[in-house]
């Protein structure tokens, strides 16, 4: 299985599947993100046969989780291997919420907690924050170059609003 090839089709499927859906009104909170996101992947997966031993889980307690307060929203296993090759918090947050920046920022820190946990036993796994924020956070990114542990590991799928419209970008820390 080949984690590039999987790293490039994850983020394809963020700036072109994910924003076709959210512009035609599929993705309207936190829980159809996820499901949208799982929906593409595993089409992906299926359709790809060097992806065919790929499972995707949510909220999952296993694979070292167990020993955590949280979960994470969704991660992919490679069942030949038993190792997780990603793991994904999600974020949908809309204009009237007042707490974006908090809240993702609390799914970096579980994105870092998962890292200093789960590196040892799954060390090609990467780590996606994929985070719609609509409203005044008209941020490019989340992460700056003080966080170094996110270097080589992480990326961030963002869509935010810059001037009311809608813009889908990848920030690859994990290049």
């Amino acid at each position: 299985m080949n984690i590039k090839q999987l790293d490039k089709e994850i983020k394809s499927i963020w700036v072109n599947n994910i924003q076709t859906d959210y512009n035609n009104g599929l993705i309207l909170n936190e829980d159809t993100l996820k499901n949208t996101l799982y929906f593409h992947l595993r089409t992906y997966f299926e359709s790809n046969t060097s992806f065919k031993n790929l499972c995707i889980y949510t909220e999952c307690t296993e694979y070292g989780f167990s020993s955590l307060s949280y979960r994470p929203d969704m991660i992919i296993v490679d069942k030949k291997t038993d190792k997780i090759v990603a793991v994904f918090e999600l974020k949908y947050k809309s204009r009237n919420c007042h707490r974006v920046e908090d809240l993702v920022y609390y799914d970096f820190h579980k994105l870092k907690e998962y890292m200093d946990t789960l590196d040892t036993v799954h060390s090609e796994c990467q780590y996606y924050i994929a985070a719609i924020t609509l409203g005044e956070f008209d941020r490019a990114n989340w992460l700056d170059g003080r966080s170094k542990w996110a270097k080589g590991k992480v990326a961030e799928l963002i869509a935010f609003e810059p001037n009311g419209v809608i813009d889908f970008q990848v920030i690859p820390h994990n290049e």
